[in-house]
């Protein structure tokens, strides 16, 4: 009796501290707001990938995201419809990916996608495309309509550090960046697909 015990105390102690530990590993890996990869998960990921990848060669991929108009829907709806913009992007964002494909909130409304996949060098181009057209247009969001849209850029690395992908996808992403059209409607910027 005072065995079967002991071990079922085990057991109860063992199956705890597996759980605690489950939790805060997803505390310290994931976005409170949107559940989410957070930026420290996609530097684990993105060096162990590399780590892996340095025989081979293949690349890896990375797809910087920015909510356009975002200070606005703030701005006009307030912060708590923002935060609810975030969480449907995020939803939608995390449907939208597959494996080899991590959905990251960095900070505020800038998001990325980071690509570990096999064929990332070949892929990043169209699916950030893909995730541009199925996060577009309207959207009901706490009682309002919210036209969703965002900027993408996309960009690969062989063997660059994390900084300089985020820094080249940062400057393509820009460069997609809506403008305003003398009839006052946003057009996006166009730009040729370059990938290093």
């Amino acid at each position: 009796m005072l065995a079967e015990l002991a071990l079922a105390g085990t057991t109860l102690s063992t199956t705890t501290t597996g759980l605690w530990a489950h939790r805060l590993w997803r505390r310290l890996h994931t976005d409170p707001l949107t559940g989410l990869a957070n930026r420290a998960r996609m530097h684990r990921t993105f060096h162990r990938a590399r780590w892996l990848r340095r025989r081979t060669g293949t690349p890896l991929g990375l797809l910087l995201l920015d909510v356009d108009q975002f200070k606005q829907v703030n701005d006009t709806h307030g912060h708590r419809t923002g935060d609810q913009v975030l969480t449907t992007i995020a939803a939608e964002l995390h449907a939208a990916t597959g494996p080899g494909e991590l959905p990251v909130r960095l900070h505020g409304d800038e998001l990325a996608v980071l690509l570990t996949r096999p064929d990332a060098g070949d892929v990043t181009e169209t699916r950030a495309e893909q995730i541009r057209r199925t996060i577009r247009g309207p959207r009901a969001i706490a009682g309002h309509t919210i036209h969703l849209s965002l900027s993408v850029g996309a960009a690969t690395t062989e063997d660059g550090s994390l900084s300089d992908l985020l820094a080249l996808a940062d400057q393509r992403m820009y460069a997609t960046k809506p403008s305003r059209s003398p009839q006052g409607r946003s057009e996006p910027t166009h730009r040729k697909a370059v990938t290093s």
